[in-house]
């Protein structure tokens, strides 16, 4: 079932196959973690993180978004990424990003059509991949997991559930392995030792996320008190921040929300290294919430590269890209553009398919008119047909050279996906997205008649889907001169 990821993983991050499949049991553990709800529950905890959108497009039909390693540090903790790693005998970022790398295709998987899988019950076709699992979880018994199995323990006496939960886990690792009757107790116990990890893991990630407690405050006497209370309008300075990428050195500044700025921190170290980020960026409990943080982050990948300076203040961003190489700019632009697609953009060069409608000379050719309007770069909200704001402008430019085009001229709206996930839903997907366009291009005056719209799926790809980039050039419009 997951063959190939397991052994595009191992090649590219120079693991065994054996490691990438104990990278991969463990994922689906954590996934399917009955103390936190299964699979329902790991989809809580991802929009606990303001991720739900990005899980939502594993779930959904269309395209599998990305999930970046610092976005995955930010819902599993660094205490379980690094349990799990130390486990598989590799660092912590290669554990991060194979796992990043397969969480996608591994949850599109589990939920066939769109379905959450009800319960906690790991699916008896996966049982194969959590075969190794149980040798590799002989060694716990000491350390904070040790401490936890004990503590698991010591809750299951004092009445919990604990122990019968477990008991089940290891009943169907039995069950697994061939096992069965009273006297299999040896061979399930790895499994209770997993989930025992695996709960703990848990439930550092949650006490890692918690805000720290306030401090019990000390008594004052009445008569000392004559400093009035801020009043509460002062909580909604905007966060901001700047990364300025130059020469290796990465500095940062800016101000953030206490929790923000600590997700920031981590995150920042995790993609450039933490010798490499200079700089510092002010807590300030008067500062309202980054609804942007998630998005910074998953951008952060794109922003490793020398030259690169970036900026958001509220709503604002600016980018400067002058001092990356001119072949570069575009595509960081187009990314920036993605992300960011409600916000204000300021310093991202011109969409070429602007520039190349701006260029149109009157008694232009419908050839002419296609050529310049397979210039732009349409986005979508992830998984949907819903056009983003930012493409709104260019559908404008779009909608006004259409209708000065010559007499007798129509033009075919293809849509296209990348290969993730299944045929049918990326062909039912594509026409959605193509007659979204051309509904929003008759909408701006384009007359009947001239516009017509069909999904091709992801039967006609301009470039590799084995790659990031060639998957976003594959998820496109066409338009083609209609006969």
């Amino acid at each position: 079932m997951f063959d190939t990821i397991l052994q595009d993983v191992a090649t590219r991050y120079g693991i065994s196959l054996e490691k990438a499949k104990q990278l991969l049991g463990m994922l689906v553990s954590v996934i399917f973690n009955e103390k936190r709800g299964g699979p329902a529950g790991f989809v809580d905890l991802f929009r606990s993180q303001g991720l739900g959108d990005l899980i939502a497009s594993w779930i959904g039909h269309g395209s599998n978004q990305p999930i970046s390693p610092a976005q995955l540090q930010s819902v599993l903790g660094n205490d379980l990424i690094g349990h799990i790693a130390e486990r598989a005998g590799v660092d912590s970022a290669t554990a991060g990003t194979a796992m990043s790398a397969m969480l996608p295709e591994v949850f599109n998987t589990l939920t066939e059509d769109g379905q959450i899988p009800v319960g906690s019950s790991i699916p008896d076709r996966l049982h194969g991949y959590l075969s190794g699992i149980g040798d590799w979880m002989h060694g716990i018994g000491s350390g904070a997991i040790g401490a936890g199995v004990a503590a698991l323990g010591a809750a299951g006496s004092a009445g919990h559930t604990g122990v019968e939960t477990l008991g089940k886990l290891g009943d169907r690792a039995a069950a697994a392995t061939g096992a069965g009757g009273s006297g299999s107790g040896n061979k399930w116990l790895p499994w209770v030792l997993l989930a025992a990890a695996v709960a703990i893991g848990l439930f550092l990630l949650s006490r890692c996320h918690k805000n720290p407690e306030p401090e019990a405050a000390t008594a004052t006497p009445a008569a000392t008190t004559t400093e009035p209370a801020k009043p509460a309008e002062t909580a909604n300075a905007p966060a901001r921040l700047q990364i300025d990428n130059q020469s290796g050195t990465v500095n940062v500044n800016g101000q953030l929300a206490d929790a923000d700025k600590a997700r920031l921190a981590d995150s920042l170290k995790a993609t450039f290294g933490a010798d490499a980020v200079k700089g510092d960026i002010a807590a300030d409990a008067t500062t309202a919430p980054a609804g942007w943080l998630d998005k910074v982050i998953a951008l952060l990948p794109d922003l490793n590269a020398k030259g690169v300076k970036f900026a958001i203040d509220g709503d604002k961003v600016k980018v400067d890209l002058s001092g990356i190489p001119e072949g570069d700019r575009a595509a960081l632009a187009d990314k920036v553009r993605g992300a960011f697609a409600d916000a204000e953009i300021i310093g991202v060069p011109a969409d070429k398919g602007a520039e190349a409608l701006g260029a149109l000379k009157d008694g232009f050719s419908a050839s002419d008119l296609v050529s310049a309007l397979n210039l732009m770069i349409i986005h979508f909200d992830t998984g949907k047909a819903t056009i983003s704001k930012d493409s709104l402008a260019i559908l404008d430019k779009a909608a006004a050279a259409i209708k000065k085009a010559p007499d007798g001229t129509k033009i075919e709206v293809g849509g296209h996906t990348d290969n993730t996930g299944k045929a049918d839903a990326n062909m039912k997907l594509s026409q959605e997205r193509a007659d979204a366009v051309a509904a929003k291009l008759k909408e701006l005056g384009v007359a009947d008649g001239v516009l017509s719209s069909k999904g091709y799926g992801q039967d006609k790809p301009v470039a590799d889907n084995g790659s990031a980039e060639g998957r976003a050039k594959n998820r496109r419009i066409e338009f083609t001169v209609a006969k």
